[in-house]
């Protein structure tokens, strides 16, 4: 696969993509947040890294209590992604990952529940339960990952991160640090799987390693697997996942170490599968969308990604290449993008307080 390696410091031209677009705030002073659902196309539900669901409709906004007793919400850790059951309309079942244990003991964990009373004043959780946990615990508060999304098998597919001091472990198929893996809607390993041994063998799980901390994951509509992921200073990756490959962290990098030091002298290695797309500099992207609405015709068929480092929002079309960068006048660190049918988009703003955004006309 071709590699397009993305500089930052390259102007594009934008005006097709950002002519009359802006973001309006549509809920503000809101705790720190990762993550945005949409239930329907009028309700949205927003994980709170503290504990904590909000669901907003309109201009309302609920509190949902949500505090799972071994919840660690230190460094990047928290209450993290939401996703809904495939069959959501007629069973309910929501999945959230969060970061669990303690500081000296933590690992991402994988719960669903349901919902109750969303029409009243008081909507809470109920039926829960826990489905999964990573097998390996790290000592570090950062890199869970923690993103999900259900293939077209109605598997559910979960992005874990590498641990940060743990990035050897990317490449140790029987680890569940640094992949991407894939089970049933219950939690157990799917016979299909690459790596699959027996039911509860951790290599049993992996559908694809060598991973550092995927935020963005999404199935498009045919079935195609994206990913993308962080790299250290340098080598943010968008990749097409595959089942059984090796996408090459921490052996294959463009990135260096924060202190500038060299983590791996290649570029490329016999067996190890190359980026779509290679930010260097580093844009910390967070989330993901393919946008297939009506409502913004320029967008349309384009991957929506949202940047923390730079502040803005990239658009990558099919071919894995930038056309356009939006919303960097708004200064605020993008941390989820979200799209109903009807084709609107709501952005969420990083930080405490968070912010929620509607992608609107000028």
């Amino acid at each position: 696969m071709r590699l397009f390696l993305l500089i930052i410091c390259c102007v594009f031209s934008t005006s097709a993509f950002s002519k009359g677009l802006k973001l309006v705030p549509i809920a503000t002073d809101l705790p720190a947040s990762w993550s945005i659902t949409l239930l329907d196309d009028e309700q949205l539900l927003l994980t709170h890294r503290q504990g904590g669901l909000g669901l907003v409709k309109g201009e309302s906004i609920k509190f949902i209590e949500f505090q799972p007793q071994d919840l660690f919400a230190q460094g990047q850790g928290g209450l993290l992604d939401i996703a809904l059951h495939p069959e959501y309309i007629s069973n309910g079942w929501l999945y959230l990952s969060y970061a669990a244990g303690t500081l000296e003991d933590n690992y991402l964990k994988i719960v669903r529940f349901k919902l109750q009373n969303l029409q009243s004043d008081s909507p809470s959780v109920t039926s829960v339960e826990q489905i999964f946990r990573v097998a390996q615990s790290k000592d570090t508060p950062v890199h869970f990952s923690g993103r999900m999304a259900f293939d077209q098998q109605g598997y559910l597919l979960i992005t874990t991160g590498d641990g940060f001091d743990y990035r050897e472990q990317a490449q140790i198929t029987s680890s569940h640090l640094g992949k991407i893996l894939r089970m049933s809607d219950t939690g157990k390993a799917v016979p299909d799987n690459p790596f699959y041994s027996q039911a509860d063998a951790p290599e049993s799980f992996v559908f694809s390693k060598g991973h550092r901390n995927s935020q963005g994951l999404i199935v498009l509509p045919e079935g195609t697997i994206i990913a993308h992921e962080h790299g250290p200073a340098g080598g943010d990756e968008m990749n097409i996942i595959k089942s059984g490959v090796n996408y090459g962290w921490p052996v294959v990098t463009n990135g260096m170490d924060y202190i500038g030091a060299t983590i791996s002298p290649f570029k490329d290695y016999p067996g190890m599968q190359l980026p779509a797309l290679d930010w260097t500099p580093s844009i910390a992207p967070s989330s993901m969308i393919f946008y297939q609405g009506n409502k913004f015709p320029a967008l349309q068929d384009h991957y929506l990604v949202t940047g923390l480092k730079f502040m803005r929002l990239y658009v990558i079309n099919k071919n894995f290449e930038p056309d356009a960068t939006l919303f960097a006048e708004t200064q605020t660190r993008l941390r989820d993008i979200a799209a109903s049918k009807k084709g609107d988009i709501y952005i969420l703003g990083d930080g405490e307080p968070a912010t929620l955004y509607k992608v609107m006309e000028k």
